[in-house]
Parts: C-alpha cells; structure tokens; sequence
C-alpha cells in the first residue's frame, strides 16, 4: 500500500492520519487490536467507530461475507453527540434519515473497496446554521483481508475555506464534492 499524505485542514486530523500511518505495518492496514483506547486520546471526543458486517467487498457484489454491509455505531464521541443532540451508539447506518445515508454510504464503501483513508469537507445546515466539517474515514482490518472497523473523526472547522482555496483531498484522490445538503453527522 503506497499512501500520499493528504493536506488537512485540521491539525488533530493530520495526527490522527500520522498515526494511523505508524500503524500500518508492511503496507497492511492497521489492526484494530494493535490500537489501544488510550493510544485514541487525544481524539476520542470526536471520532466515531463502526463495526463493519456483512459484504466486506464494498461493491455490494458479496466479498468474503454475504449480503450488504450494515455499519453499526460502536463508539461515538462526544463532542460529535454533543454537536448533533444525541449519541448514535448501538444504532446503524441505516437508521439515518435516507438524505444522510445517501452521503455517507457511497464514502464508506469507497473506503471499504479502495482500502485507503479519505478526507472530506462537508458543509451543511444544521438547525438552520451553515457549518462545515472536516471529516477523515479509516479502515482497519482485524485480518489483514476484510476492512471490519472504519475509524471517522470529523472536526468543525470555523471559517469556510474561500471559493479558490483547494478543498483538501482523500488518498488517493476520491473526488467526493462538497454540496450542501440537510445537516448529516459523522
């Protein structure tokens, strides 16, 4: 796995990404076991955790695991709860309203198929406030084979980047646009 660092925008994600690079080992992704929930820190508050089931392939066509993927919410920060009212501990991907979870599906199983992280601004309406953020999706893999975890840390960023500043990019580049849409969290 080549990886080419990406520009962030938020310095605790360009840590969370340096660090998640020091845990690939001989170019394989990182092992959930190998990352200790003290080693996570200095980002708990804003990162989420999904749990991975089913079609490991993220094509929908049944990888190694039959049946669509179910992303189920196994940690969930709180700034990220506090953020957005509520936590989503225990629930699923689908459990979001379908405008949501036609955002942040394709981006899942993008990483889930291209097996890299990527890097998205998001910019939204959230209880009639425009608000961006900056989120990072990372996949983990328990047996090198199957992505099992996605690690997504999203932080707030507080000024919009200008129409001619360059939107920071996923590794390798996963053309995503930002487009504003009803408020989505992480």
């Amino acid at each position: 796995m080549t990886l080419k660092k990406a520009e962030l925008a938020t310095p605790y994600l360009s840590g969370l990404l340096d660090f998640w690079i020091s845990k690939c080992v001989a170019g394989s992704l990182p092992v959930p076991s190998a990352i200790a929930p003290a080693d996570l820190r200095p980002w708990k508050d804003h990162i989420v955790v999904f749990e991975v089931i089913g079609d490991d392939s993220g094509d929908g066509n049944g990888g190694a695991n039959s049946g669509p993927a179910a992303f189920v919410y196994s940690y969930y920060g709180q700034a990220l709860a506090t953020a957005f009212g509520h936590s989503r501990l225990g629930a699923t991907l689908d459990d979001l309203p379908a405008e949501q979870r036609a955002i942040l599906q394709p981006e899942y199983d993008a990483v889930r198929r291209e097996r890299v992280p990527l890097v998205r601004v998001h910019t939204a309406d959230f209880d009639g406030r425009t608000r961006s953020w900056e989120r990072l999706v990372l996949p983990l893999s328990s047996d090198g084979v199957t992505i099992d975890k996605l690690l997504v840390a999203a932080y707030e960023l507080t000024a919009v980047r200008p129409a001619h500043s360059p939107a920071p990019s996923s590794l390798p580049p996963l053309p995503i646009p930002t487009v504003p849409k009803p408020g989505v969290s992480a």
